[in-house]
């Protein structure tokens, strides 16, 4: 919005642009528009500016399986899971938790066994004791992995499993 909402004619105002790049990185392009009361001239386009926002350097994780399926006897004895941990990142990822969502099982503590730490573009596995589940409906069960990663958020990266129901 212009310093001032309304201009006299020979009267000139500074006009301030800015574009945000926080969070929005890829290609561009923005065009600045000035609305004016002039017929035929409502919209003038002042400029326009095209470019590209480099993602900033961090770690990224990827995680597979992303779903574990327990059925048959796994899904009341549970079982060794063994997680594909990769950083598609730029800068080293740091594990520092595996726990569920309530919070109730802890598969892996850093501040008890010393975080994990993948370099850039490296994978590594880590092996969960998943635990079984008595009941007859399926149910799901959410698992968190806690990291320094950016696209996994404060919250966590999420992995599901899914407790099938027994067969007929």
């Amino acid at each position: 919005m212009l310093g001032k909402h309304r201009l006299n004619p020979n009267e000139q105002t500074e006009l301030k642009v800015t574009y945000g790049t926080a969070g929005r990185p890829g290609l561009f392009e923005k065009k600045v528009t000035l609305g004016t009361n002039i017929p035929g001239q409502e919209k003038i386009e002042i400029f326009a500016i095209k470019g590209e926002v480099r993602e900033a350097p961090s770690a990224k994780i990827s995680v597979s399986p992303r779903k574990i399926v327990l059925e048959g006897s796994e899904r009341l004895e549970g079982r060794k899971q063994s997680l594909s941990v990769k950083n598609e990142g730029t800068l080293p990822l740091v594990i520092v938790r595996i726990i569920s969502k309530d919070g109730r099982m802890v598969f892996f503590d850093g501040a008890k066994e010393g975080n994990i730490t993948i370099e850039p573009a490296a994978t590594k596995e880590i092996e969960i004791r998943l635990n079984g589940r008595e009941g007859e409906a399926p149910e799901r069960e959410y698992i968190v992995v806690e990291s320094n990663a950016k696209n996994a958020g404060e919250s966590g990266y999420f992995l599901i499993v899914q407790y099938s129901a027994p067969a007929k």
